[in-house]
């Protein structure tokens, strides 16, 4: 049988390990040591508080809790068009109000104490985010829901008419619940919506600069071939042509009137009506009007979808680079946690591990979690150092990082490792 212990090592004597305690005389453990494993128990250990607020179902409530928000706006703003009166309901609004302000405020608060004032600092995109979400706060709740009305009581002033639109800010926290679709697996059709829609941003914008050109000039060559054609034809036309022709100059008889009949073209918004009636005018019109929906509707709206499709494909391609990045990230992690996990196993500094050592590591508190994070339990020591020693007694930085590497992962990870060895 193996016997971890008889290529163990001994950095003490007898006398000094007569003074030392039950557990010293198990291991001898530097000063250094416990000073490193005292000051790894207290930071590494994660608080309640750090895991709630960082925790998707956190982040599932804040979202249902905005919803909710968002409706109480709607109702109240709806309630206010109609004028709706009844003393109840105004109640239960004003108290939802206070409620959903005393409900983010808090929320602030938590996220401050856990991620600290810099994650608001912004200077990156989750800082902007976290910024504007902190000023709604305390704009459209404190300063809206509570200062401005309890001023106005004291002065006297009657504000709750011009405070209305602007506690209707409140509805822009709807964008939070965009980490909720990022991070919720149920959510990934609607995360990859949004995330289509954001990648699209530019190439909507450049499409409504082109889109605009297009029909200026179009909008050109009408006024010079349909609109003054048409003022000449009016001084000699009858009666009914002259009506027919002032209700088609109404819409067209101007560059803007043109650019906006156009635009309703463009839309396909009902527009063989006028255009039959500029036939009876002017035969050839059509060709005008068809010209500008080949250009604008077929063919720049067709490139349109195609360059948003491509860049829905180049997204996907950059998410599936992305994942590779995390995962190298992870690795690289991993093998960081392991260092670190060899160094405070590492009393003497060797850089060998005796099973003395290796022991010692299942009876620390912080170390066991460490442990238990690799899938690996008390009584799993003793096998765990022979299958990592090569059989002289002590476990060396290769072995260890080789070992625990492969073995990292569920219990068929260790069973194949096993059958390798």
């Amino acid at each position: 049988d193996f016997d971890p212990s008889a290529g163990g090592r001994c950095c003490t004597d007898e006398s000094s390990m007569s003074e030392e305690s039950e557990e010293s005389k198990a291991i001898p453990i530097s000063p250094s040591f416990r000073t490193t494993l005292k000051t790894t128990r207290s930071a590494a250990a994660p608080t309640m508080l750090n895991t709630i607020v960082r925790s998707v179902k956190f982040e599932c409530v804040c979202a249902v809790v905005i919803l909710l928000n968002c409706l109480e706006l709607g109702i109240q703003a709806h309630l206010i068009a109609v004028g709706y009166e009844q003393p109840a309901v105004k109640m239960l609004l004003i108290v939802s109000e206070h409620f959903f302000t005393v409900f983010f405020l808090v929320e602030l608060g938590l996220r401050v104490k856990v991620f600290g004032f810099n994650s608001f600092v912004p200077s990156t995109a989750d800082g902007r985010e976290n910024c504007l979400d902190a000023f709604l706060v305390v704009s459209t709740g404190i300063v809206l829901t509570w200062v401005l009305p309890l001023l106005a009581f004291v002065r006297g002033f009657d504000l709750s008419g011009s405070i209305q639109p602007f506690s209707a800010l409140r509805s822009f926290r709807l964008v939070r619940l965009v980490h909720v679709f990022r991070r919720v697996p149920c959510f990934r059709e609607a995360w990859m919506l949004i995330r289509g829609i954001s990648d699209s941003v530019r190439t909507l914008f450049w499409t409504t600069v082109v889109i605009f050109f297009v029909t200026y000039v179009f909008a050109i060559f009408g006024t010079v071939l349909l609109v003054e054609q048409m003022m000449r034809l009016r001084c000699n036309a009858s009666p009914e042509d002259v009506e027919r022709i002032d209700n088609l100059l109404a819409i067209t008889g101007g560059l803007d009137k043109l650019m906006y009949t156009l635009i309703q073209v463009l839309t396909m918004d009902s527009f063989h009506s006028f255009m039959r009636e500029m036939m009876c005018i002017l035969p050839w019109s059509w060709v005008y009007w068809y010209a500008y929906m080949s250009v604008a509707c077929f063919v720049l709206m067709n490139l349109v979808t195609a360059i948003i499709v491509e860049n829905a494909m180049s997204s996907s391609q950059s998410d599936n680079e992305h994942a590779l990045a995390e995962k190298s990230a992870k690795q690289q992690k991993d093998l960081k946690e392991l260092k670190h996990l060899f160094y405070l196993m590492d009393a003497d500094g060797s850089g060998t591990l005796s099973w003395p050592e290796f022991q010692e590591s299942f009876n620390d508190p912080v170390m066991s979690k460490k442990w238990m994070l690799l899938d690996f339990q008390a009584e799993d020591g003793k096998e765990l150092f022979a299958l990592l020693d090569d059989g002289d007694g002590e476990i060396e930085t290769a072995e260890f990082f080789e070992g625990l590497t492969r073995m990292k992962g569920p219990a068929q990870a260790k069973d194949v490792y096993r059958l390798q060895k």
